[in-house]
Parts: structure tokens; C-alpha cells; sequence
């Protein structure tokens, strides 16, 4: 049943993000709901799931974009493995952690994606106002959405929030 909701949840999200968070052009580029929820899963899921999740929420991003499809259903794929794998090590009982780890995880998936791009032919140097951008936006945005993600916490099998 777990799976049924990361699905829905995600196909929620990948609305959103097309619809309505893509006007949000203010810093260079709108948010990734997609790559917090898998930050999310990834922090306060179940350890074994996070690759597979993160993979799948690439999938869906990949199908949105226009650039390599498959590039971020891996980038994901190894932030979420990554991410399950060090958490225990990282403070996630705070909202300053939630800025910190989606300002660092975006900055990672963006970067290796603006650097494949550059292996491509495109011009790194015009990727970077888009990578900050985003970054800003998941950092502000990560408090928020990490405490609507909580309201999901028994159905996605995730580990509440400590008060």
C-alpha cells in the first residue's frame, strides 16, 4: 500500500511542479517538489526503499523534461541510496536541517545534471543561475512541504517527526 502512495503523492507533485510552481521563475528557475519528496522519502522512509522511490520519481521527472531521459531517475536513484545510507548521522529532528539537506541535495542533482549537459555541448556557465535558483527555492520551500509530507507519514511507512 506503501508504494500506491508515494505514486499518488508523486503524481501530485509532478502536477504541480508543471503547473503552478513552474510560474515561480523568480531566482532563475522554480522548485523540484519532486527531488524533496524524494529527500524526503530518503531521510524518513523505510532504508531499503529509497533507491527504488528515488529512481521512480526521476522516472517521473525524466518524463517532464526535455533534456537525456533516465538522467534523473539515476541522480536520484544514488542521492536517495546516499541520503538512506548517512541519516542516521544527520540532525533531521530540525526544520534547519530540512533547508540544509535540500539546499545540498539540489545543488548535488543539479550539478551532475549541468555537468552531463556540458558533456553534451551545452554551456556550463549558463546552467548556474538555474542550479542556485532551484536550490534557493528547495531550501525555502523544504520546512513546508516536509510537514505536509508528515500528514503521510503511517500510509508511507516513513518515521513521524520527533516533538
Amino acid at each position: 500500500m506503501r508504494w500506491v502512495w508515494i505514486i499518488v503523492i508523486g503524481l501530485v507533485l509532478l502536477v504541480l511542479e508543471v503547473g503552478a510552481a513552474s510560474q515561480l521563475r523568480g531566482l532563475g528557475s522554480g522548485p523540484d517538489l519532486m527531488l524533496l519528496f524524494a529527500v524526503f522519502l530518503s531521510l524518513y522512509g523505510p532504508i531499503e526503499d529509497a533507491p527504488l522511490s528515488g529512481w521512480l520519481l526521476g522516472m517521473a521527472k525524466d518524463s517532464m523534461s526535455a533534456g537525456t531521459f533516465g538522467l534523473y531517475a539515476v541522480l536520484f536513484m544514488v542521492l536517495s541510496f546516499f541520503l538512506s545510507r548517512i541519516r542516521a548521522d544527520i540532525f533531521l529532528e530540525y526544520n534547519k536541517s530540512h533547508i540544509v539537506n535540500a539546499a545540498l541535495a539540489t545543488l548535488l542533482v543539479y550539478t551532475g545534471a549541468s555537468l552531463w549537459n556540458w558533456t553534451q555541448g551545452s554551456g556550463i556557465l549558463a546552467m548556474v543561475p538555474a542550479v542556485v535558483g532551484v536550490s534557493i527555492w528547495n531550501a525555502l520551500l523544504a520546512p513546508l512541504l516536509f510537514g505536509v509530507f508528515f500528514r503521510f507519514s503511517r500510509p508511507l511507512e516513513a518515521l513521524r517527526r520527533p516533538r
